[in-house]
């Protein structure tokens, strides 16, 4: 008897869960066991670190979508081999934050999602921090127990914003053309990851993050997570992001944050206040 939508969604949501906590501990131990002042390293491009244990996540979590299902994988660490035909397909960050990571610090992760249609599901996990979150169709899972989120964020100007920008002369183009609405956040915070802060805005430790430049391998459990919290998933101008437009034509700046936090900056960015 072939399996119903539901079934394959939730086969799905398994994968992705097993995916990052096989290969988040394998990468938990090897940084634990490795001198990192020796650890192999290169750019794939400018300021685009890779590391051995970038590849070592990849190929695990390829080995485990692989053996348990037939759809096209798009990852991070090998974008040449993905067929933009594809309807159904995984979407794999095996290691988010190689710089932390590479720098023996814990504000790193790690993501798989799977999208078919308009369904989609996700894991990300942060195994520095021993913390992990994933949904299926229904529910968001946190550290393995259904999550309902009861968030409350003080007034804007007293709120946290997490910005990350890759490339110095990126951070300074920016702030001297297009970044006068941080003015309006008391902190900003940068972790040169996604998948970490992003599970910090998941749990309510933050409110908010706008990410210059990113593609839908680093944001795609974020957006699948989110979209069942209520959380926000849009461009600069507050249009909500489809998938077909992050693999194709990724967007200046990717905003996820809490409802009301992101309506008010989307309206500050646009002058809209």
């Amino acid at each position: 008897m072939p399996k119903v939508r539901g079934d394959i969604i939730k086969l799905e949501s398994e994968i992705c869960l097993n995916s990052v906590n096989e290969a988040g501990n394998e990468l938990l131990n090897f940084q634990k066991n490795n001198n990192f002042k020796n650890l192999e390293k290169w750019n794939k491009f400018e300021a685009g670190l890779v590391t051995q244990a970038d590849l070592k996540s990849d190929k695990i979590i390829k080995e485990i979508i692989k053996n348990n299902s037939n759809h096209n994988v798009l990852s991070e660490e090998s974008r040449e081999e993905f067929n933009l035909m594809s309807e159904e397909f995984f979407c794999v960050d095996p290691l988010c934050g190689t710089v932390p990571y590479s720098n023996n610090l814990n504000s790193w992760g790690l993501t798989v999602s799977f999208f078919s249609g308009d369904k989609s599901v996700g894991a990300i996990a942060c195994p520095g921090i021993d913390e992990s979150i994933y949904c299926d169709e229904d529910n968001v899972y946190l550290n393995g127990e259904i999550y309902k989120p009861n968030i409350e964020f003080p007034e804007m100007i007293d709120m946290t914003l997490c910005l990350e920008i890759e490339q110095g002369k990126n951070w300074s183009k920016l702030f001297q053309n297009e970044l006068s609405w941080v003015n309006n956040f008391s902190y900003i915070n940068s972790f040169a990851s996604a998948v970490f802060p992003g599970l910090q805005i998941i749990k309510g430790n933050l409110p908010i993050m706008a990410i210059y430049k990113i593609s839908l391998e680093h944001v795609g459990g974020l957006i699948s997570i989110g979209e069942k919290l209520g959380l926000k998933s849009t461009d600069i101008f507050g249009n909500d992001l489809k998938t077909d437009n992050l693999i194709n034509n990724v967007p200046d700046w990717f905003i996820f944050g809490w409802p009301k936090v992101h309506e008010e900056l989307i309206n500050l960015i646009n002058n809209k206040e």
